[in-house]
């Protein structure tokens, strides 16, 4: 197969020697199918996937520019009005793959989320992410493994029960929110125990000055988002048509 772009690519080289047998067998080949289906401004295009010498090349959109995780690193906290612009692109590129395709990501986190040269949000990483949802039974399926990485970890994971993975992506994604206005996590999470408690009490840790200068519609997502309670916390769609975000999509679509 020949990469079908003159494009400046990247290139994912997997040594499929060093890897398990489970998951040569079980997670590459999903993560591989889904990513050859997601089709998205705001994720990491793949232009070609191919074999040989017992290794898989991934060819994929070039993103120069790190990760949020690497911008909060070298510039600190970002101001409001620059989260809601990433955020914004961060947000429709998760409800696309939650409606459009059934897919939960299930690793949301702000080391998956790297910059173009445009400095354009481009979601990434695809290891754990599965297609939960038949768009054409409307079957659900939860999960019962322990997904993704500690800090984003919503209460329902910390409790090992059965959980809806659409719910746990939206409260990842909070979690990324407050990461992005604070440059920190909204709890300590070296104890789970401490975490789960923090969680349901509400006890975030907001950097000095942020929390009175953020504004009123953007703690209202947010909190909503940190929801504990899943039944009251919200989707995806539900985020994409909170005030704080439809403002914005108003103001971006009148560009």
């Amino acid at each position: 197969m020949k990469v079908s772009t003159s494009e400046m690519c990247a290139v994912k080289i997997m040594d499929l020697e060093r890897c398990s047998e489970k998951f040569r067998s079980k997670f590459l080949p999903r993560e591989l199918s889904i990513l050859m289906q997601v089709k998205h401004a705001n994720v990491v295009q793949i232009f070609d996937i191919f074999r040989a010498n017992n290794k898989i090349y991934i060819f994929m959109e070039l993103a120069p520019n790190g990760t949020i995780a690497d911008y909060l690193k070298a510039h600190g906290a970002l101001p409001e009005k620059k989260t809601r612009e990433w955020f914004y692109q961060i947000a429709d590129a998760l409800t696309f793959l939650h409606n459009n395709l059934g897919i939960a990501h299930r690793d949301m986190k702000v080391e998956n989320i790297l910059f173009n040269s445009e400095l354009e949000c481009k979601l990434t990483d695809f290891g754990f992410a599965r297609v939960c949802f038949d768009l054409s039974t409307g079957l659900l399926r939860l999960s019962e493994t322990f997904c993704g990485t500690e800090p984003y970890y919503a209460p329902e994971i910390i409790e090992r029960e059965p959980y809806n993975p659409f719910l746990a992506d939206v409260w990842a994604t909070g979690v990324v929110l407050f990461a992005m206005l604070n440059n920190r996590f909204p709890y300590q999470y070296q104890d789970l125990k401490v975490m789960l408690k923090q969680q349901y009490g509400h006890a975030y840790k907001w950097r000095p000055g942020v929390e009175e200068s953020t504004s009123k519609d953007c703690k209202d997502l947010l909190w909503k988002m940190l929801e504990a309670d899943t039944k009251k916390r919200l989707v995806m769609n539900e985020v994409m048509d909170h005030p704080w975000l439809k403002s914005y999509s108003t103001k971006r679509g009148n560009r």
